[in-house]
């Protein structure tokens, strides 16, 4: 899959909640799709990692329901569905509102979206095997899709932000 915004193969992919009363659409193609083992996500998810579609804020649509912003860990910031608490997407602090991580679990056919990299493997439980030829890091990496660092670098531009050295996002001075 490409990391072009504008691929005119990709089928919008449309999610939603637990108790089906917030929907949302996926209009473009994911920046990426990863998997992130870090502990903080490990917590929050009851699961060995979690699974995210990174894309433009922009290119999500809500279809129905209401929504609500809550602060949640490490000062993410989630659109949840009122009624039963699930969150549609989430939003780092250091990339902004400008770019969201739809939990590819909320989709109704996440499956379309296998990881493209796996973050944080130094935290990997011993016994989930990654899958060869997915690039896997100890940390945050560029995996080298194309198309992807031009799309979160407009983004973050746009908003006056910045990427580090490390492929964080930082206020730009």
């Amino acid at each position: 899959m490409t990391a072009n915004a504008h691929d005119t193969s990709f089928i919008p992919l449309s999610g939603g909640c637990r108790c089906g009363q917030a929907r949302f659409r996926m209009e473009a193609a994911p920046i990426i799709t990863h998997c992130c083992h870090c502990r903080l996500c490990q917590q929050l998810s009851g699961s060995p990692f979690s699974s995210f579609a990174m894309i433009e804020t922009g290119h999500l649509t809500l279809l129905a329901g209401k929504t609500r912003y809550v602060d949640g860990a490490n000062t993410h910031k989630r659109l949840q569905c009122p009624d039963c608490g699930c969150a549609l997407w989430l939003h780092r602090a250091d990339l902004g509102d400008g770019i969201a991580f739809v939990g590819v679990g909320m989709l109704d056919q996440g499956e379309r979206l296998p990881p493209e990299a796996h973050y944080f493997i130094r935290s990997k439980h011993p016994w989930v095997t990654l899958p060869p030829g997915v690039p896997a890091f100890e940390e945050i990496g560029d995996p080298g899709k194309a198309g992807a660092r031009e799309r979160i670098m407009a983004v973050l531009a746009a908003k006056g932000h910045l990427l580090d050295e490390s492929g964080r996002g930082a206020a730009a001075t």
